[in-house]
């Protein structure tokens, strides 16, 4: 066996050098624009801007997905500017100019929002777009503790996981399945299965009542990640690796749940059925067949899972979403994610099969 070091793929940050953070911000700051100004379409003159909606009540009707997705799109950027600007001992002034540059970059996109016939321009959003800089300033304050952590994490990685490119990008797909997350449906459900909101509390009468599409679908999509993620193992780390991702997952659910549901209704999306599809998947991860045949395991059940998709969700590849908030941009993600998962692991059978590091 050759004795290469694993690969961890490079978490996302800004760069040390100067140019490639500045061409990083600049990139940013154009994806924040499109997202804000979409589609573009009939553009008004400049008679009808007015800076009345930054003194306006707030909006009547305000959700958790806008509240999540204002906040989050502008914590990168709020990171990367203190980041980039911040000197030894200077980091308040940095934080100072993170907050400043959040704010008026907001503000400008809310502004130009108002020429735009689809869109709406919000203090509130203005707000929460600022806080969001301002906190991801805040966190430049441990970004000596982030690096420290990432090298932590590489070394875990290196003792866990296969050293293939394959594996790397395999990594990459289970933290797209944690923003897939904020559709708060499983991965079978994109499009058909509603909400299942009865709480743990509240168990079903009789077996009626029981929600089985709903159960079907989580054992589904635990069976599917479990597997998956198994195919990216080195050799004799099955067991612990498995029940370590499923206990992730679970509060990865919970965490997304919290943030875009009343606390009063978080619990019903982990409902029983959903207890039982994870205790029923980790059981079904440790049968000896499925565990030797992981990689078939696998593929077999994202096949099924697009199989469902067609069936009862009417569409294959792209939902009828919007990528400019947060759950539409998850079901996007939802919806990509087997045909990629499909990929990488074609790629590790290929390894296998040319007497790769996996096949070992």
């Amino acid at each position: 066996m050759t004795g290469c070091k694993a690969r961890l793929p490079n978490l996302p940050a800004v760069p040390s050098n100067p140019r490639s953070a500045l061409l990083f911000l600049a990139l940013y700051a154009a994806l924040i624009a499109f997202g804000s100004l979409y589609p573009f379409a009939g553009l008004k003159g400049l008679e009808h801007w007015s800076g009345e909606f930054i003194t306006a009540p707030l909006p009547r009707f305000i959700t958790r997905s806008d509240i999540s997705t204002n906040l989050l799109a502008y914590l990168p950027l709020g990171y990367a500017l203190a980041l980039r600007f911040g000197l030894p001992r200077r980091r308040l002034r940095a934080i100072v100019f993170a907050l400043f540059v959040g704010f008026s970059y907001s503000l400008s996109m809310e502004s130009l929002q108002q020429l735009l016939p689809g869109r709406i321009a919000s203090n509130l959003d203005v707000f929460l777009n600022t806080l969001g800089a301002f906190a991801g300033a805040l966190l430049t304050l441990h970004h000596q503790r982030w690096l420290r952590a990432g090298r932590a994490l590489r070394r875990w990685r290196a003792r866990w996981f296969l050293a293939t490119p394959a594996a790397d990008f395999g990594l990459w797909l289970l933290l797209l399945w944690v923003l897939a997350q904020f559709t708060l449906h499983p991965f079978p459900g994109a499009g058909w299965l509603g909400l299942h909101l009865r709480p743990f509390d509240t168990p079903p009468g009789g077996l009626d009542q029981i929600n089985w599409p709903w159960f079907a679908a989580a054992w589904l999509e635990m069976a599917a990640l479990g597997a998956f993620a198994a195919s990216l193992l080195r050799p004799g780390r099955y067991v612990g690796a498995v029940l370590s991702l499923l206990v992730v997952a679970f509060a990865i659910k919970l965490l997304a749940a919290t943030m875009l549901l009343k606390l009063k209704v978080v619990g019903g999306v982990l409902s029983l059925e959903t207890l039982a599809a994870f205790l029923l998947a980790f059981w079904f991860l440790l049968i000896p067949q499925v565990s030797r045949r992981r990689h078939v395991a696998a593929l077999l059940l994202l096949v099924i899972i697009l199989g469902v998709r067609v069936a009862l969700a009417g569409y294959l590849l792209w939902p009828v979403a919007s990528v400019f908030n947060i759950v539409g941009l998850a079901k996007v993600s939802a919806s990509l994610w087997p045909y990629l998962a499909l990929g990488v692991l074609a790629a590790l059978g290929y390894r296998r099969g040319g007497g790769g590091d996996s096949a070992r």
